[in-house]
């Protein structure tokens, strides 16, 4: 399978992202922040008498705890940038319109590129300019780069990921993308980029499974069953 294909749906994807936070999108086609609430509390003690109070002071006491101060309203739950993401998931893994889950893909990839942070987001624009030369190593130096600032970062896995498949790392590649898939799992492109990757491996069944769950999370990719059928035939074997 040439690698040009997806060498300019790559560089493509950095175009069409082009207008989130003014900065150039990362490489690869169809981009946390936790919002932790905590409750207050008080904890409030008394002395230690000698003697008990009078009687009359003990029920003016008995009356004044009885008076407890109304609870302050709670605030409401703000979803963090993985919770939205899950979300968008779900929602895309049960789309029905071509249309509608085309839009909520690209959404997802914008709420990804958003866990980048700014230094990492600069290192992905530098990864552009070097893949626009045809530098695919220069672009991985720079995506390993922002890896050391976000090791954890599933979206900058993908990236380095496509950029070691464009490389021809194919078993890099791999490694990349099954990190990315343990932080982000319901990430499609991902297992389609396993797919393609375990394709170029001549792993068949592997690239058939990997295909399987990105379908799984994106039932309408584009050719998606067709694409399906020739995987199965190249694991399976054309049947009789």
């Amino acid at each position: 399978m040439s690698t040009a294909p997806l060498h300019r749906s790559v560089c493509h994807a950095f175009q069409r992202a082009a207008s989130f936070g003014g900065l150039k999108p990362p490489a690869l086609r169809l981009g946390a922040f936790f919002v932790v609430v905590f409750g207050s509390f008080c904890v409030m003690s008394s002395a230690t008498m000698a003697a008990s109070p009078p009687a009359h002071e003990q029920g003016h006491n008995t009356t004044s705890h009885d008076k407890q101060a109304p609870s302050p309203p709670k605030k409401p739950h703000r979803p963090s940038l993985k919770e939205k993401l899950e979300q968008t998931e779900q929602t895309i893994a049960s789309e029905q319109d071509d249309q509608k889950a085309q839009s909520l893909m690209k959404k997802a990839e914008t709420l990804r590129l958003y866990s980048v942070k700014n230094s990492g987001r600069i290192l992905l624009n530098e990864a552009q300019d070097e893949l626009k030369q045809g530098h695919t190593s220069e672009a991985e130096k720079d995506l390993s780069a922002a890896l050391t600032l976000q090791p954890d970062n599933a979206f900058l896995r993908r990236q380095r990921a496509a950029v070691r498949f464009l490389g021809n790392d194919l078993t890099g590649a791999v490694q990349d993308l099954q990190v990315a898939l343990v932080g982000d799992p319901g990430d499609a492109q991902s297992w389609d980029l396993l797919t393609r990757t375990q394709e170029q491996l001549h792993h068949p069944h592997q690239a058939l499974h990997a295909y399987t769950e990105a379908l799984t999370h994106a039932p309408l990719l584009p050719n998606g069953q067709k694409r399906y059928r020739q995987l199965e035939q190249q694991a399976n074997g054309i049947p009789d």
